[in-house]
Parts: C-alpha cells; sequence; structure tokens
C-alpha cells in the first residue's frame, strides 16, 4: 500500500470511529470551559489541536483575526476573549458556523465574532485585511479521485496539499504590514519540508511556536488506526507544530 493509499485509509478511519461514536457529547469541556457541539461538526475533544497553545498566539495586540475552518469555533472565541476586537470565522460546513456562533454566544463574545460560510477566503470581500489568520488544516493527503465530496472528506483530506497552498498564498495577501499566519499542522506520515516549500511559494517564512513529539500514537486516534499505523519503526514519532509564518521585513 503506497503512502497516499495509507492516509485515505487512516483517514476513512477515523471518520468512521467517529460517525459511529454514540457517544459523543452535545457539550463538552476543553481548556477549563464548556462548549456547545453540533452533530455535523468535528469535535476539538476528539483531537485537539492549535486551540491547546493559544497563548503563544498575541491575540492581545490584533485588532482583527480570521479563523479558517472554524469547526466549534474554539480559537475565534479565545482570541474574542483574549482582546481582538474583530473575528471572522470562516468554514465551508454550514453547521460549522451555527456552531462557532453559538460558542461565541455562550461566551459572550457574540459582538465580536462573525461567522461565515466560505470555501477558503471566497467570503472575504476585497479589502479586508487581518492581524492574524488561522487554520488547522486537513493533514492527510490522499488521491483525489478516491474521494467523495463530502464535509467530511472535506475536514479530513487535502489531496496533493492544493488547499494548504492555496491557503498560505491568498492568506498573504490578507496580512497588515504586521501580520502573521499561524498553522496547526501535524506530520503523521512524516514531511518535514512540506510547510518550508510551501510558505517560500507564498513568499512567507516559518518560526516554529511549539513541537509536540510524541513516541506514540495518540490514544483518541489510535483505537481508530489500521494496526500498520500503530507498530512498526516507520511510524514511532508523531510530530505536531504551532507555526507563526510572515512576510519577510
Amino acid at each position: 500500500m503506497d503512502t497516499r493509499e495509507l492516509e485515505l485509509r487512516i483517514g476513512q478511519t477515523i471518520i468512521d470511529g467517529y460517525r459511529t461514536d454514540t457517544g459523543r457529547p452535545a457539550v463538552f469541556e476543553l481548556l477549563g470551559r464548556q462548549w456547545d457541539l453540533l452533530d455535523d461538526v468535528w469535535p476539538p475533544a476528539y483531537s485537539p489541536g492549535g486551540e491547546l497553545h493559544a497563548e503563544l498566539i498575541p491575540f492581545p495586540a490584533m485588532t482583527s483575526f480570521l479563523e479558517m475552518g472554524s469547526g466549534t469555533g474554539i480559537m475565534s472565541v479565545l482570541a474574542a476573549l483574549a482582546g481582538c476586537p474583530r473575528v471572522l470565522a470562516l468554514d465551508l460546513n454550514p453547521a460549522a458556523v451555527d456552531n462557532t456562533m453559538r460558542n461565541a454566544r455562550r461566551h459572550g463574545v457574540d459582538d465580536r465574532v462573525e461567522a461565515r460560510v466560505s470555501d477558503l477566503y471566497a467570503a472575504v470581500p476585497p479589502g479586508e485585511r487581518f492581524d492574524g489568520i488561522y487554520w488547522n488544516p486537513p493533514f492527510l493527503d490522499a488521491p483525489a479521485e478516491r474521494l467523495d465530496g463530502s464535509l467530511w472528506h472535506e475536514t479530513m483530506f487535502d489531496p496533493e496539499y492544493a488547499k494548504l497552498r492555496r491557503f498560505l498564498v491568498g492568506g498573504a495577501g490578507l496580512l497588515t504590514p504586521a501580520g502573521r499566519v499561524y498553522l496547526w499542522f501535524g506530520e503523521a506520515l512524516g514531511n518535514p519540508a512540506l510547510i518550508d516549500e510551501l510558505a517560500a511559494v507564498a513568499g512567507l517564512t516559518v518560526r516554529e511556536l511549539h513541537r509536540m513529539t510524541m513516541t506514540e500514537v495518540p490514544s483518541a486516534l489510535a483505537r481508530a488506526l489500521p494496526p500498520e499505523v500503530t507498530t512498526g519503526d516507520q511510524y514511532e514519532q508523531w510530530h505536531l507544530h504551532l507555526l507563526e509564518l510572515g512576510v519577510p521585513a
């Protein structure tokens, strides 16, 4: 099985495991707060990401922040709670837009947060600029012809990382002069040069804010992964990074 077929199998197994999980809560706890979760939205509690290290992002210094693929809207809410006065949350999934605003209202920041249905930056009008842009993108490559176009596949897979390329190139043009892109990215099957290569195409430099190195697959994922991914030397180390990307001075 080649790498892309294996990544397809990994992602589909995770999706199937989540969709058949009858114990999904309507409200979950993360970072000491309660969050609403709608059925058709991917739950951060299932696989936490960059929101665990949100304190490394300088939200108090920002006047505008964009979260791509907002899902439940945790990062958008955290940005508003930290003092950013204008937060825009984008997601391809209408249920995620609804979920984001529910959590903004739950935490009393719906006057600062706006959520829009958007395919990447499609819903951003010309002239809007942001001090910070964040995305926890799909980590897994997969053959495009094997995907079904569903929101679940859009959430999990990025064939040849075409969406990530578009995100970085488009984001570079939406930054204020001192603005930065923040990216949570995992090297599930190991491609440490990928972000540097894509950032160079977008004219961005990369700085690592946080690295999480694990010697075993996280338990939340291990239950859903095929045995060949959770055993053997080839997959002994998983790397997750919170990265800051900016236009060179």
